[in-house]
């Protein structure tokens, strides 16, 4: 190989063309938030992590993130063998306290809660609301189970939709996919 195409292609400061950018793109850095990072974004999280390849890097977070998990989650995950090992509750302003703030790309709301007071981010990311109803406020056994089930069903169907759409060519294609597939149930 020729050893200037060779440095050329290694080096990562030389600017990227767009024909480059439309083969190779940068992974869409995802955050999902909800009020207690348990059930809801927890759950969009895995899914994301599990169906969006390299295209997608998942995080999620809480506006008052709940000591743990809730079991149910964890149980409907592995149910459709999902990873869980890596997921925890986190609070979104643990994001801010790194020595770096994550930039991302998508904010995805889940909760009314989270859409109201979800703060400025580093880089102004493109914000959409996928409304989810909690099923962490449902009061028996049974009511549980079937709420747990549809609002995992909900994400799923939508993370499922954001995957296999094509990769955006601007910030309002990527602004107009994620509101449309907001009306994914």
């Amino acid at each position: 190989m020729n050893p200037q195409l060779l440095k050329c292609l290694c080096d990562s400061s030389r600017p990227v063309r767009k024909s480059e950018e439309r083969m190779n793109p940068m992974p869409k850095a995802v955050l999902f938030l909800s009020t207690g990072n348990a059930a809801r974004s927890i759950m969009a999280e895995a899914l994301l992590r599990h169906l969006g390849g390299e295209r997608f890097v998942a995080f999620s977070a809480g506006l008052e993130p709940l000591a743990k998990v809730c079991p149910r989650t964890l149980k409907i995950l592995s149910e459709h063998e999902i990873q869980t090992d890596s997921l925890m509750p986190k609070g979104l302003m643990d994001f801010f306290k790194s020595p770096r703030s994550i930039l991302v790309d998508v904010i995805v709301t889940l909760s009314e809660e989270a859409r109201g007071h979800c703060p400025q981010w580093p880089g102004d990311p493109t914000r959409v609301h996928w409304p989810v109803d909690d099923p962490l406020a449902c009061a028996s056994d049974d009511e549980c189970e079937s709420a747990f089930r549809k609002c995992f069903d909900i994400i799923q169907n939508r993370v499922a939709a954001l995957v296999k759409q094509r990769a955006p060519q601007s910030p309002i294609e990527l602004m107009l996919q994620l509101r449309s597939i907001a009306a994914v149930v």
